[in-house]
């Protein structure tokens, strides 16, 4: 039964993460379809362009959500121990839910870079060092890349989705500072580490075509 509801919440997440929210407030704001528009990428960056911040941030919110909320579901009802294969199936849920973001089954499994998704599963897993990772992304190009085009959109997202895993790497075997409920600084468990890198090689592979463009 175990098993089952794995295979049953790694459905969902990937169900959740292929509703394209980008495209849906678009179309409900402008009557327009996104990827006729800038970029025409389906994601939050191209959102705030082309349909205005406050859309592309609530974009931002939603696509989060949808690699966040299947997470807690799944760990309020079903899995709420610690071990391996627990939190193995939490992560996968996750992932299930940015591989739907960017191969969606209502796109004809195509979408956006996942980016959004992504933070959801960070946050829930790894929120200090991600949230770190995202400021050392920020000030590294603001240093480097200061006059790039669209820097924060699409520049500072390939660093910060570099950096994550090493950084929980590093605070993993040096610190074990416990904040709340189940978040710390550090001292999270291997198959953590393991699938924060599983997740950016992820991220960065999908992306591989935005390199010079925008990712998210």
């Amino acid at each position: 039964m175990s098993y089952l509801y794995a295979f049953i919440f790694i459905l969902i997440g990937y169900i959740s993460g292929s509703v394209n929210y980008a495209i849906l407030i678009t179309r409900a704001v402008k009557g327009l379809d996104i990827r006729t528009l800038g970029n025409k990428n389906p994601g939050t960056s191209n959102v705030m362009r082309e349909v205005g911040k406050p859309w592309g941030v609530l974009v931002s919110v939603l696509d989060a959500l949808k690699g966040l909320l299947p997470i807690i579901l799944l760990r309020i009802f079903f899995y709420k121990g610690d071990s391996s294969f627990e939190i193995s199936v939490l992560y996968l849920v996750g992932i299930a839910a940015v591989l739907g973001h960017c191969k969606s089954i209502f796109l004809k499994f195509k979408g956006g870079g996942g980016v959004g998704t992504m933070q959801g599963v960070f946050l829930f897993f790894i929120p200090v060092e991600y949230l770190f990772s995202m400021l050392l992304g920020g000030i590294i190009v603001l240093i480097f890349f200061k006059d790039a085009q669209y820097k924060f959109g699409q520049k500072t997202p390939i660093f910060f989705i570099s950096l994550t895993p090493f950084v929980t790497l590093f605070t993993s075997y040096f610190l074990d500072i416990p904040l709340f409920t189940h978040f710390s600084i550090g001292g999270h468990l291997p198959v953590v580490v393991i699938y924060t890198f599983v997740m950016s090689l992820l991220l960065l592979l999908v992306n591989a075509k935005f390199l010079n463009r925008q990712i998210r």
